[in-house]
């Protein structure tokens, strides 16, 4: 865990994040949910980056700020003028569409519990697609209170004891940037910006800015050799020239109903679908590089990894540093369980010299390209 990396920056290790991270709870469909553990859970087997999107809703007890998974969420009025959001009917018949078991109030809660009783550790929650995001925004001040990591930093390149002991809350750009004047400028309510562009101008790293800056895509398919393809054809588009830009790779897989390839499998449940990617209970590290770690490093280090290609002499302990530098930073899951995150921490324990003697497997470009 992060105890053990205490001197790095967040930026030289891998971590463990959950996609859709408070889609849980009995009520929802297998076709919509998207974990098995509470938040609190998620932490402690592991999980350190939680995606968390939220709207407000109606339910039994009133207006609720809970997380949804909900495509075309439409927006609503109460009688007494409050705006509320309701999925569509439709997508809430077939189970494709719900929100999660506990509020907003309960997630923050846990991750603040979690933190509090181990100090060596942060969480990163990450709001994004939310219905009224300085809500949430006021919410996480309000219910976080001290333990809410609170300086203004460029988080990519902070140390991982710099960080310790705190749930850091951090908000997509876009939305960032419509946030009250009040609320921008409180201590530790940062953005999270996406450098990727889906046009390929894509936006340049900055080392003075604040919040967290990473590289990747969702890939918003059922099918994992599309999963694989779309996410090696994102990655590979990154710049190689700033490790400290956080590589996030997505290794889950979603319910897309738009999409035509085999879609009466929009309604199979996916958790089974999920395990396509993982294997059995106990992956392998290696297996693990193999479906999507070492695609990641080659497509990272760029230019550097085609002189391995036209050099059979370059220096194997060479390839090794470039290669740990260009690891993945986060590595997104569906159904966080003790197993998958100790799969993903392990990477950390890849060394150099390891990376090293991978050097001829790594140098064969175009057949990692091409597989």
């Amino acid at each position: 865990m992060f105890k053990n990396y205490q001197n790095l920056r967040l930026c030289d290790v891998v971590f463990p994040g959950t996609h859709d991270a408070g889609i849980y709870g009995n009520e929802l469909g297998v076709t919509a949910r998207t974990q098995d553990l509470t938040i609190g859970q998620q932490a402690l087997v592991g999980t350190r980056y939680f995606d968390v999107r939220i709207a407000k809703v109606a339910g039994a007890d009133g207006l609720q700020q809970k997380a949804y998974h909900a495509p075309g969420l439409k927006k609503k009025k109460t009688r007494d003028g409050v705006a509320y959001h309701k999925p569509s009917p439709v997508l809430s018949a077939l189970g494709l569409a719900g929100t999660g078991g506990d509020r907003l109030q309960d997630m923050l809660d846990q991750a603040k519990t979690f933190v509090d009783l181990v100090s060596t550790e942060f969480l990163i929650l990450r709001f994004s697609k939310c219905g009224n995001m300085e809500e949430v925004a006021r919410t996480c001040v309000q219910v976080l209170g001290d333990s809410r990591f609170q300086q203004n930093v460029n988080l990519n390149e902070a140390t991982i004891g710099s960080l310790a002991g705190k749930v850091i809350t951090v908000f997509d750009q876009s939305d960032f940037n419509t946030l009250p004047v009040d609320l921008k400028s409180t201590p530790g309510i940062l953005p999270c910006a996406g450098l990727f562009s889906k046009d390929g101008d894509h936006i340049d790293y900055s080392p003075f800015k604040w919040g967290m800056q990473y590289f990747g895509k969702y890939s918003n398919t059922r099918s994992s050799k599309r999963n694989r393809d779309k996410q090696l054809k994102t990655i590979a588009q990154g710049p190689s020239s700033c490790p400290e830009l956080l590589g996030m790779i997505y290794w889950t897989l979603t319910t897309n109903v738009g999409e035509k390839w085999q879609q009466h499998k929009s309604f199979q449940s996916i958790k089974k679908r999920d395990l396509k990617l993982w294997g059995g209970r106990n992956i392998a590290l290696q297996e693990t590089w193999e479906k999507g770690v070492r695609n990641h490093v080659l497509a990272r280090a760029g230019h550097v990894a085609s002189q391995w290609a036209r050099n059979p002499n370059y220096p194997q302990q060479a390839i090794g540093r470039t290669a740990r530098s260009f690891m993945p930073n986060i590595v997104m899951m569906d159904f966080a369980s003790r197993s998958r995150c100790d799969t993903v921490w392990n990477l950390n324990q890849t060394t150099v010299g390891q990376l090293a003697s991978l050097g001829a497997d790594l140098s064969d470009i175009p057949a990692i390209m091409n597989a």
